[in-house]
């Protein structure tokens, strides 16, 4: 580590692929960073940084606001080291999910970005940054591809600003040409528009999303037998009341193990003002003890998928909420204390790496032949590589002959014990 030049093999190994597109310096800088982030802080801060790898903070300080490096590059490259590892690329049998996420800034009212709006991780309105994000989430993986800052109308300059559609478009673009391998795009209702809709099947691409309870969808009424629009908690009681006899059970595994049974309606319909073709999936039942909602409607553009398969897909979607709060819990996500758009969009690419970073370690077992128990979460894996930074640290110490200088030891036993 900077701290005292030392290193773990593997994190330089990693690293190493980012040497083309920086500058020895700005390499030494982003080291010191990665690895300072590796280690446990409680209030991560580019100060905090500096003092654990003994690294000078205006070094940090102008790798993040001056110095000329690209955030879009970085992440091409770290998504190239995930793709070119079969431990850790994204395959066909995943889905490429979109959700958005807040960094809560309540007393930074001078952050660019930030605005008062629903933020997720509190549940309520609050001033917030939001980045829309996407991930790669199968049976097997989850790991966040991108994120597009989202800046309020009001702040962002004159006919330039993006929705959150928007940017989801942009999001699904970008993965496209990137070659990343998935079968079908999840989101929820929020993102569930017509507009989004119509442009994912422009693309041909297959998507699973819920839609809003009072969305309203095109049926023929039981009674009348003519077409209607319906909002869905509409046509809910209509079919508890004349189809109960084509109600489907489906039986779906959950996280802790034990089986949910469902039942399930099934019909192919189009949603009011929307030109795609749909099959509709109506739940009757909550997804999770947890969960407030008890009836869920389904929707996607594969006329041919079942609903089993359809809830299946849909609920991969929790991957990019694991990967959220993984972001946060261990990698310090929210915590910057910066106000420009381009250093808060340098912290969250840090937070990407540093997560790429642990997922690449705990995929590959770089640490089976190190520990007798090999980590089984990200969480897990990102602490035990900041125990073995630290001895690594600490072996180094003991053999650095101005060790007494760096930590400014006054004890002259203390200086004696280091020199033996």
């Amino acid at each position: 580590m900077t701290h005292f030049n030392g290193s773990i093999r593997f994190i330089d190994q990693f690293l190493k692929n980012f040497e083309p597109m920086f500058t020895k310096t700005q390499m030494s800088a982003l080291r010191s960073i990665v690895y300072g982030m590796c280690l446990d802080y409680k209030r991560l801060n580019l100060s905090a940084i500096a003092r654990k790898t003994n690294t000078n903070y205006q070094k940090l300080q102008y790798f993040f606001s001056d110095s000329n490096w690209n955030i879009n590059t970085l992440n091409d490259v770290r998504l190239n080291i995930l793709q070119n590892q079969p431990t850790t690329r994204a395959t066909p049998n995943g889905v490429f999910a979109i959700d958005d996420t807040g960094c809560p800034k309540p007393y930074a009212k001078n952050t660019e970005g930030a605005q008062f709006q629903y933020c997720g991780t509190l549940g309520r309105d609050e001033n917030c940054n939001v980045a829309v994000a996407s991930c790669f989430v199968s049976n097997s993986k989850h790991f966040p591809i991108e994120f597009k800052s989202y800046i309020p109308e009001d702040q962002s300059a004159p006919n330039k600003f993006k929705s959150k559609l928007d940017l989801a478009k942009e999001l699904i673009e970008t993965a496209i040409a990137k070659s990343i391998p998935f079968s079908t795009i999840v989101f929820d209702a929020w993102y569930t528009s017509t507009d989004l809709i119509e442009f994912i099947a422009s693309l041909n691409l297959f998507f699973v999303a819920e839609t809003k309870i009072n969305r309203s969808i095109l049926i023929t009424h039981p009674v009348t037998k003519q077409w209607v629009h319906l909002r869905a908690n509409e046509i809910i009681p209509l079919i508890k009341k004349y189809y109960l006899h084509r109600l489907k059970h489906v039986e779906v595994l959950q996280q802790n193990g034990k089986i949910k049974h469902l039942l399930t309606f099934t019909m192919q319909s189009r949603l009011k003002d929307c030109s795609t073709p749909l099959q509709i999936f109506f739940i009757f039942d909550k997804w999770s003890d947890t969960d407030d909602k008890d009836t869920h409607v389904l929707i996607t553009n594969n006329l041919t998928m079942s609903i089993k398969t359809a809830i299946f897909t849909y609920l991969l979607r929790w991957g990019i909420e694991e990967s959220f709060r993984e972001l946060k819990d261990n990698f310090c996500f929210d915590q910057y204390q910066v106000r420009d758009q381009q250093q808060i969009q340098r912290h969250w690419i840090m937070s990407f790496l540093i997560w790429s970073l642990t997922y690449w370690i705990k995929q590959n077992a770089c640490l089976s032949k190190i520990l007798e128990d090999s980590p089984q979460s990200i969480g897990q894996c990102k602490e035990a590589i900041a125990s073995l930074i630290l001895i690594d640290s600490v072996c180094l110490l003991s053999k650095n002959p101005h060790a007494a200088e760096i930590l400014k030891i006054k004890s002259q036993r203390f200086k004696e014990r280091l020199q033996n």
